[in-house]
């Protein structure tokens, strides 16, 4: 009977929030908002769960987008800036919690459907970086993605700045561990797996890899992975 039900709530996603939640036993809390500045805008699916969630926003013209039947436990959206971009598709877990942190404008975080998460930390600034992660990827906890140092290094003799922001691109059906940083201008493919406590510093451009170390190289290839444990 159980089955039948959930069965039939996931054809309407409202139904389907609210048998959640019975499941669950929590208690929703209206997401506190701080917001400070002009248009400003929030696009909160009625289908998403949130869970004791902060919105501390100021600026203007940013907009916050999260899809359906997403559930967001402990998150918290910090935005100083203009014109950034949030954007959280459909079935996007935060389990235990999570930090967006955006600073300066035009600034994005793009986040693809199914994907799930225990504990991440997210920082996107200087004008125009991005983190982008795709589809039915899986985030362990204490993970840290940071598209710059957030502070200037400056070289002595020509004293130009030399530390600028880059942007980080996640593939679909990715797989961090626990205890990741993964640094600027990072781009990891499809299928592959970060192990435990890795720094990431550079780009892996080949799918269905297994990588880790500090710095992380190549560690296996031709592997693939399932959230489900496989036994014999």
């Amino acid at each position: 009977m159980k089955e039948r039900i959930k069965k039939i709530a996931k054809k309407y996603p409202i139904l389907e929030k609210y048998l959640r939640i019975m499941l669950s036993g929590q208690k929703i809390s209206k997401p506190k908002k701080f917001l400070k500045g002009t248009d400003n805008f929030l696009d909160i699916a009625k289908s998403a769960i949130l869970y004791n969630c902060t919105f501390d926003i100021v600026g203007d013209y940013n907009k916050i987008v999260i899809g359906e039947l997403s559930i967001l436990n402990n998150v918290k959206f910090y935005i100083r800036g203009d014109n950034n971009k949030i954007n959280i598709e459909r079935r996007v877990s935060f389990n235990r919690g999570g930090l967006v942190w955006i600073e300066d404008h035009g600034c994005e975080a793009i986040i693809g459907e199914n994907t799930t998460f225990e504990d991440s930390h997210f920082a996107i600034t200087e004008p125009y970086s991005k983190i982008q992660i795709g589809e039915d990827c899986m985030f362990a906890y204490d993970i840290d993605l940071r598209t710059g140092h957030s502070h200037s290094i400056i070289d002595s003799i020509t004293n130009e700045r030399i530390n600028y922001a880059k942007d980080i691109n996640i593939g679909n059906h990715v797989w961090i561990a626990s205890h990741v940083s993964i640094l600027k201008g990072v781009n990891i493919s499809d299928n592959s797996v970060v192990a435990t406590r890795a720094v990431v510093t550079k780009s892996f451009t080949e799918n269905n890899i297994l990588i880790g170390g500090m710095p992380a190289k190549k560690i296996k290839e031709n592997i693939d992975w399932e959230r489900q444990r496989i036994y014999k």
